[in-house]
């Protein structure tokens, strides 16, 4: 009996392989083993089964970038490591980045439950926490949190973005260290510079 483990890794490989649209309920079934019943059963249908996969994406991408951040007790070295961290995570797991970044969180956000929706506001507040002594240290810029996600991560994401197309030149570890010195530059305080 197929578990909801190796469902979800069926479906990742099914919508990767035709697209989500074009990907069947029996598609999952026949690379999972599963029985269409137990899909139904773990995941209550196609919608839902996308939505968990993307939450399951979604943490495993989340939970590198905080544990990137917390292996780093300096602002420069955890702002370097997560920017690292979103290209190495993008580059070793293709299938579940190619699907993360393809999908958009409204997409599956009302199939989730809100599962979306509490994962990353428990995320976000991590991030903000790992902030804040850095920002009253004088090491990183009081931004907007929407505005330091776009220049902490925005660069590296559309590199990704590119990468995942077959569109870059420079190898993945020369490319995360370029990104993540551009970072860095764009978080610091005036005073840090």
């Amino acid at each position: 009996m197929a578990t909801p483990g190796a469902i979800l890794d069926a479906a990742l490989h099914a919508f990767d392989e035709k697209g989500y649209a074009a990907a069947t309920i029996d598609d999952v079934r026949e690379r999972s083993g599963a029985s269409v019943g137990s899909i139904y059963h773990h995941f209550g249908g196609k919608e839902q089964l996308a939505a968990a996969l993307y939450v399951r994406a979604l943490a495993d991408y989340q939970d590198g970038f905080l544990a990137a951040l917390r292996g780093h007790r300096t602002a420069r070295a955890g702002v370097r490591a997560a920017v690292e961290h979103h290209v190495a995570w993008v580059t070793g797991r293709t299938e579940l980045a190619r699907y993360l970044l393809g999908r958009s969180a409204a997409e599956v956000e009302r199939a989730s439950g809100g599962a979306v929706r509490e994962r990353n506001r428990a995320f976000f507040a991590a991030v903000q926490a790992w902030r804040a002594p850095h920002v009253g240290e004088g090491m990183l810029a009081d931004l907007p949190l929407d505005v330091c996600s776009a220049l902490w991560i925005g660069a590296a994401q559309e590199w990704s973005r590119h990468w995942l197309e077959g569109r870059v030149e420079t190898p993945p570890r020369r490319a995360a260290r370029l990104l993540a010195d551009a970072a860095w530059q764009a978080l610091k305080t005036k005073e840090n510079r």
